[in-house]
């Protein structure tokens, strides 16, 4: 399983929701492998840090090659894939060779914008593959009207949203001065259910998909 994390638009969270997600999984006895692709390098330094991110296995590859190394890894279980926040090639093969986009977007009419160009790249595939994906909201407010205006906005256009939001938590940011997630400093906090109700959900998703197939 090869999940690609990406969206045009920089600054909506792919980093901060690709590592909290891979520690997760970690956490609850998988195997992930997280391939930084993205330029800024964001995942390989939070592995360089202190708590080096409680020792999943992180590799460093943002050439076009990344979704070949992508392919590679996933023979030994799942495959996360942080990608840069702007079109390349890089982006573009990372999200071919996704078995699952997770699509981050922040509750604002400017990121929704980006966020579309990413799900057209999706949907205008030459190969005709449409990858399955979902779109998940990041720093938002929690009850905050923006947020539930693009929630319906997206709903109303047909693209899937996942429930559990990532709220806007000095948690995430807190967490990254040891190269940490919420889920290695303090298990049952609000950040780090928060983060198992999304792997919760696309445990579901997968899940039922693959059952179907």
């Amino acid at each position: 399983m090869i999940i690609t994390v990406a969206t045009m638009k920089g600054g909506s969270g792919k980093s901060t929701l690709a590592s909290c997600l891979a520690v997760h999984w970690h956490l609850t006895g998988r195997r992930p492998t997280l391939i930084d692709a993205d330029p800024q390098r964001s995942i390989m330094r939070l592995a360089a840090r202190e708590r080096g991110l409680g020792g999943v296995a992180v590799v460093e590859d943002a050439s076009e090659d990344a979704s070949k190394t992508a392919r590679r890894l996933a023979a030994g279980g799942p495959v996360i894939i942080d990608t840069p926040g702007f079109r390349s090639k890089t982006t573009l093969e990372c999200l071919a060779a996704a078995d699952f986009v997770l699509v981050p977007v922040k509750p604002s009419p400017f990121d929704v914008d980006r966020m579309l160009d990413t799900l057209n790249i999706l949907i205008d595939r030459p190969d005709g593959r449409r990858p399955l994906f979902r779109c998940l909201l990041t720093q938002t407010t929690r009850d905050s009207v923006i947020a539930r205006h693009i929630r319906t906005e997206l709903g109303e256009a047909g693209l899937p949203v996942l429930t559990t939001e990532m709220n806007n938590r000095v948690a995430y940011p807190e967490a990254t001065l040891w190269g940490a997630t919420p889920s290695l400093i303090i298990w049952k906090g609000p950040a780090a259910r928060e983060i198992a109700a999304i792997a919760d959900e696309l445990d579901a998703v997968l899940g039922a998909t693959q059952a179907a197939a």
